[in-house]
């Protein structure tokens, strides 16, 4: 004796619409302040006590285990640009 095969169930089609979905149509607030210079500033002295940012060695590569470049821009600024990813 065969055991009866199982019948499957199939959804049915609404006949109602659905209410929209709202969670697209909000809005965010556009206005996002730019890190202030205290922060950057902080942010750089971390990058650079963890080892994380250093500027390029005298072969124009990057020392291991950093993640950022310091690079000074035109109006003197010293800034850390991120160069990889590290896993860790």
């Amino acid at each position: 004796m065969s055991k009866p095969t199982k019948k499957r169930r199939v959804a049915k089609k609404s006949t109602t619409r659905s209410k929209k979905s709202t969670a697209h149509t909000r809005r965010r607030s556009t206005s996002v302040e730019p890190p202030s210079s205290k922060h950057e500033a902080a942010y750089l002295e971390t990058l650079i006590t963890t080892g994380e940012a250093a500027p390029l060695t005298e072969d124009g590569k990057l020392p291991a285990g950093a993640t950022h470049v310091i690079v000074e821009d035109e109006q003197g600024h010293v800034k850390a640009v991120r160069r990889r990813f590290s896993i860790t």
